[in-house]
């Protein structure tokens, strides 16, 4: 038991001391992470309270009104023939009591409930759109990182090769057969690569300190990010930006508001019911009048709207038109810079078809100018000259790969994939 304890202890600390980040992960973090995520939640909720209040409107609507008023030239009364009329009181207290049920309100309220879906919609596409800058911020990121850890590694194999050197020419300086400066020279090429690790290792820390603000996580130093896996060739990708679901909620918004502008010159019909009381009465002969009820059916129709059906229309007419000529100049823009960076792979795949070859020759040099010093032929100047060649051959190929890697990401983010 002991035994099998310590072993977990062991793989738990190998595992978080080698934590390794991808990123697509990275993307949902900072997704998590931006305040606008919250935005979703209150889109629903207010998309919730919004039909909830629609829903209302066929629930009984009371009305209930008071009058206590000084009647200035009393109300007429009334009596029998040969009889005094009663006297009135000039102070009258009126109330009046209203009940309305809706039965058919013309589709007012369904289409109230389908305008604030369409609202809804337009909201949260408005939010996607809000969070492809982030999801772009994130790429430039860790991608930058991915370039930096590979030129660090081409410097680590940089200075075994220079260390190896070092060894043997300090030997061969101790036998009396090589000079003390080409010991200084290979120390001092160190010394030079040293000075560009701590220079990258700086600006490394400076990327990972963004990505640590963009996911809200703090990330290591040591921390290592997976080079993401996509396709090979960008044909495959097609356009799924969420700026096209924007314009196409956009749209339906404008289809829910022209439903209700037809609806609303629709009659209506429901169910009424009025009671009125009277206090002190109105004279009628032998009988006062204090309270009167009345029910029925109600028809109401306003037309005002009718005259402005086609003003209206051609008002719908136009701002369809304008989100048509936005999301057109939208795809303009966005198929120039698919073309843009389509362009910038097939580069890149040109490049580096040449950089083994590149990469094999330099190496073959190299190994020529290490023969030659060891003949004595030429300088350790010489050679460390074809080392770094080498190197920067290496650096480059590695550089190379990142960029396309990262170019191939770019149309994948651009196109919405």
């Amino acid at each position: 038991m002991k035994k099998l304890i310590l072993t977990i202890a062991l793989m738990q600390f190998i595992f978080y001391g080698h934590a390794q980040l991808a990123l697509d992960q990275c993307q949902e973090k900072s997704k998590a992470n931006y305040p606008l995520i919250k935005q979703y939640d209150l889109i629903s909720k207010s998309t919730d309270y919004t039909i909830s209040n629609a829903n209302k409107a066929y629930l009984p609507q009371v009305s209930v009104t008071g009058i206590g008023a000084y009647v200035i030239s009393g109300l007429p009364s009334f009596s029998l023939p040969g009889t005094q009329p009663k006297e009135s009181e000039d102070f009258k207290f009126i109330g009046i009591a209203q009940i309305n049920q809706v039965i058919w309100d013309g589709g007012a309220t369904h289409t109230r409930k389908e305008i604030a879906r369409a609202k809804s919609e337009v909201d949260r596409a408005n939010t996607d759109v809000s969070f492809y800058s982030i999801r772009e911020r994130v790429n430039q990121v860790y991608f930058g990182i991915l370039i930096i850890d590979e030129q660090l590694k081409q410097l680590a194999i940089l200075k075994e090769n220079l260390e190896r050197n070092l060894a043997n020419i300090t030997l061969t300086r101790n036998n009396g057969l090589a000079y003390q400066t080409d010991v200084d020279e290979v120390k001092s090429e160190l010394q030079s690569v040293e000075q560009k690790k701590i220079e990258f290792r700086y600006t490394r820390k400076g990327y990972l300190d963004m990505l640590s603000c963009l996911t809200g996580e703090q990330l290591n130093e040591d921390v290592t990010l997976e080079k993401p896996v996509t396709a090979e060739s960008v044909s495959i990708f097609t356009m799924n930006r969420p700026e096209l679901k924007l314009f196409s909620s956009q749209v339906k918004l404008i289809e829910a508001n022209s439903s209700f502008n037809k609806v609303l010159n629709m009659p209506k019909i429901g169910v009424l019911g009025v009671g009125a009381l009277i206090e002190p009465g109105i004279s009628l002969g032998n009988t006062t009048l204090s309270s009167i009820a009345l029910a029925g059916l109600s028809i109401s129709w306003n037309t005002s709207g009718i005259y402005k059906i086609s003003t209206t229309k051609n008002l719908e007419k136009i701002q369809s038109e304008m989100i048509s000529n936005q999301q057109d100049a939208f795809l303009f823009g966005n198929k120039l810079q698919l073309k843009q960076v389509s362009s910038e792979i097939d580069k890149q795949k040109e490049i580096m078809a040449k950089d083994n070859e590149i990469v094999a020759l330099k190496n073959s040099i190299k190994r020529s100018y290490q023969l030659k010093y060891d003949s004595g032929m030429c300088s350790m100047n010489d050679l460390i000259n074809a080392i770094n060649k080498e190197s920067e051959a290496k650096c480059n190929m590695a550089l190379h790969y990142i960029q396309l890697l990262m170019s191939i990401y770019n149309y994948k983010t651009i196109s919405g994939n």
